[in-house]
């Protein structure tokens, strides 16, 4: 659809066939991405093995396209590994053990994304964050090449929100985001954002050495004292809720954990989750994104629709329906 395609993909810019007959984004001149707070999940392809008898591991999802469609899920956690063979990227957790996925190929994976977004032009951003599960090749340029053609194979490059969009003229990301904000809903809307979640090695290739992201594709975590800071991936919203409260503040994206391995859900504790809602994470994730049989715990995004209005950086008129319109979800 050319709609979600366009610079601009406000809701008075789409065309029709896009938008749902309800949809009203009123506030788009005015929310900016990091308004928002929005479910995610972990390990998002992640398919229980059969015989599995760890509590780690009891989690699956349904496909992404379905997450985005029942759900309200608008960011995406992929493990890739790259496989000589088929000169791309595979989608898993563990090979043989933990392996079962909804989408073996990255390719896949985005194709299913991309898909349902065709069909929903007047989405706010989906994000998708990329865990390198390889060892740093010799020749990590080609390595970070090899992904971007996989990214641009599925999705054209004018709907990926990428950090020189959002850095500008300024010297810096941090500089931009200090400046100016992330830009608004009206701008981002049937676009994607691509997140590298890697601290170490493969971090600091792809910032030209903690530098900067010139010419790349992704965003990449940082800690707000670095010159590409723009995203941050800060799993424990207990421990870390200093420095998650100092990543927003400096106006970051961050992705938060509601649950992890299973303690609390099978614990029926909310306590967890409550703390990562009120922390002003961005992207909360979790493993139970719908209810299960056995546990009445999971995340229902509060107030969401499918997303709300960020508890700690979102305006006092922010409205969440302005955020996305609640019928691009369609609870089973």
């Amino acid at each position: 659809m050319a709609g979600c395609a366009d610079e601009d993909v406000s809701a008075e810019t789409l065309p029709t066939a896009c938008l749902p007959a309800s949809a009203d984004h009123g506030q788009d001149d005015s929310l900016r991405l990091n308004h928002l707070q929005t479910k995610s999940t972990h390990n998002s392809y992640h398919v229980e093995t059969d015989g599995n008898e760890l509590d780690d591991w009891r989690y699956t999802h349904v496909p992404l396209d379905q997450q985005l469609e029942t759900q309200g899920v608008r960011h995406f956690e992929l493990d890739l590994r790259f496989s000589e063979a088929l000169g791309g990227f595979e989608i898993y957790h563990l090979p043989i053990i933990d392996e079962q996925t909804t989408c073996r190929l990255l390719t896949d994976c985005l194709a299913a994304i991309k898909g349902w977004s065709d069909q929903h032009c007047s989405h706010h951003p989906i994000v998708v964050q990329l865990e390198l599960k390889d060892g740093q090749p010799a020749d990590v340029e080609a390595y970070f090449a090899t992904l971007h053609q996989g990214l641009l194979a599925v999705w054209p490059a004018e709907r990926i929100i990428t950090p020189a969009s959002v850095q500008g003229d300024h010297d810096s990301l941090a500089a931009a985001l200090q400046d100016e904000g992330w830009p608004t809903l009206g701008r981002l809307r049937g676009k994607v954002l691509f997140i590298l979640d890697d601290s170490g090695a493969f971090q600091e290739a792809y910032t030209h050495g903690h530098l900067d992201l010139n010419d790349r594709l992704i965003f990449a975590h940082a800690s707000p004292d670095q010159p590409f800071a723009a995203v941050a991936v800060l799993n424990d919203p207990v421990g870390g809720g200093t420095a998650i409260a100092e990543a927003v503040a400096a106006g970051m994206l961050v992705r938060t954990r509601a649950d992890s391995g299973s303690v609390e859900p099978l614990n029926e504790d909310f306590a967890r989750q409550q703390t990562a809602l009120a922390s002003g994470a961005h992207f909360v994730s979790t493993d139970y994104p719908a209810p299960v049989a056995y546990t009445s715990y999971w995340l229902d995004m509060p107030e969401g629709t499918p997303s709300r209005c960020n508890p700690v950086t979102s305006p006092a008129e922010c409205e969440s329906t302005a955020i996305e319109d609640p019928a691009l979800v369609a609870p089973d």
